[in-house]
C-alpha cells in the first residue's frame, strides 16, 4: 500500500541558491534550470558536489517540469559521477517507498520456518 502516493524524490543538479530558493535542473543543463522555493521541498542533508536528492509533491514537480530523468554523467568528472550514481539510487529507493513497493525476498511468507 502506498505510503505517500502524492510525493516523489528527484535527483537535481543545483546551479544556484538564494536564501529562499534553489536554481535546479533535472538534466544537469543550466539553461533548463528553474527556481524552486526551499519551502516546497525537502533536501536530504548529504548533498555533495551540487547533486541533490529532493522530495516534493508530484504535482509541484510537474508544474515546475521536473521529472525523474536521466542526468547525463558525461557532463561531470569521475568524482561527481560517483555522487550522482549514489543519489540516483537513493531517489529511486525513496520513490519505491512512497509507492509502497517492497523488495522481494527469497522466502515466501507462508513457508514453514522450521522446514
Amino acid at each position: 500500500m502506498p505510503t505517500s502516493p502524492g510525493m516523489t524524490a528527484l535527483v537535481l543538479v543545483r546551479h544556484g541558491e538564494t536564501a529562499k530558493a534553489f536554481l535546479v535542473s533535472d538534466c544537469g543543463i543550466s539553461a533548463k534550470a528553474v527556481w524552486v522555493p526551499k519551502a516546497m521541498m525537502t533536501i536530504e542533508p548529504a548533498s555533495e558536489r551540487g547533486i541533490l536528492v529532493a522530495t516534493m509533491s508530484k504535482s509541484f514537480a510537474e508544474a515546475k517540469n521536473l521529472h525523474p530523468r536521466f542526468i547525463d554523467p558525461d557532463l561531470f568528472n569521475q568524482a561527481t559521477r560517483e555522487v550522482l550514481d549514489r543519489a540516483v539510487a537513493r531517489a529511486a529507493q525513496k520513490r519505491n517507498f512512497y509507492r509502497g513497493h517492497r523488495m522481494p525476498h527469497a522466502r515466501h511468507d507462508s513457508q514453514n520456518l522450521f522446514a
